[in-house]
């Protein structure tokens, strides 16, 4: 996938305005006992139309043994002049934060605070050394509808294919490619089209899944068909994101 071409790559955020924005990042090997401990060397964040806001390379904190070259197009020399990872962090949640305190976002109100899209965002956040309240993060590799019936995570590579129609990660892997792939996910999964529910939050008190105990004979006596039309989900729906 080619990025666009009027959009800057150097870190320069340009005025775009957007409430969502995706991030990826590309690892290098920094070490460990068993050569697992990922370092990031790469950061993108794109908008809602692919813009990119935010694309840089990363200096390494500690030295790098392995660049993983084959797979992360990286060397030596693309981070020996990398944004270190401290200012990295910053800008970061500047965007994210978009004038906000953190405080105020670790409130369900946010405000203006945006949107953080991802997949595995989980160890993405912690190579970044950075905290984002868990409400304000959708991540492809942990919402319930893109993932296996066995509660297991997809690939980003797999559900690209499947939802999207078309292949990446062949070959160097692009942060540009994955925000993007990442990004169209969440749009699909938060433009369905289905019958709104009066209380949607599965944390409410009123969600008609919270059954008293007293009704347990009479739900056992029910079949499948019943039992789905007086269900509902038990995650937050993406849909509501656009309400």
């Amino acid at each position: 996938m080619s990025r666009p071409a009027n959009k800057s790559t150097t870190g320069v955020d340009n005025g775009f305005s957007y409430h969502v924005v995706a991030l990826a990042c590309q690892m290098v090997d920094g070490g460990g006992n068993n050569g697992s401990m990922d370092v990031c060397a790469r950061v993108c964040m794109v908008d809602e139309y692919e813009n990119i806001i935010f694309h840089v390379y990363v200096k390494p904190p500690i030295p790098v043994p392995n660049y993983r070259y084959e797979n992360s197009g990286i060397g030596g020399e693309h981070l020996r002049d990398g944004m270190p990872l401290k200012q990295v962090q910053r800008r970061i949640e500047e965007f994210l934060c978009n004038g906000e305190a953190m405080w105020k976002i670790r409130s369900p109100k946010a405000g203006k605070a945006r949107i953080l899209v991802g997949h595995h965002l989980h160890p993405l956040l912690q190579s970044l050394h950075l905290e984002y309240p868990s409400f304000m993060i959708r991540d492809t590799a942990a919402y319930p509808p893109l993932m296996k019936t066995n509660k297991l995570s997809n690939s980003l590579k797999y559900l690209t294919q499947t939802y999207l129609g078309y292949d990446i990660q062949a070959g160097v892997q692009d942060p540009y490619e994955d925000c993007v792939a990442t990004m169209r996910l969440y749009l699909r999964m938060r433009n369905q089209v289905h019958q709104r529910e009066d209380y949607p939050q599965a944390s409410d008190p009123r969600n008609r899944n919270n059954f008293a105990p007293s009704r347990q004979s009479e739900l056992e006596r029910m079949s499948p068909e019943a039992m789905l039309t007086i269900s509902r989900s038990d995650y937050y729906c993406w849909c509501l994101d656009s309400m």
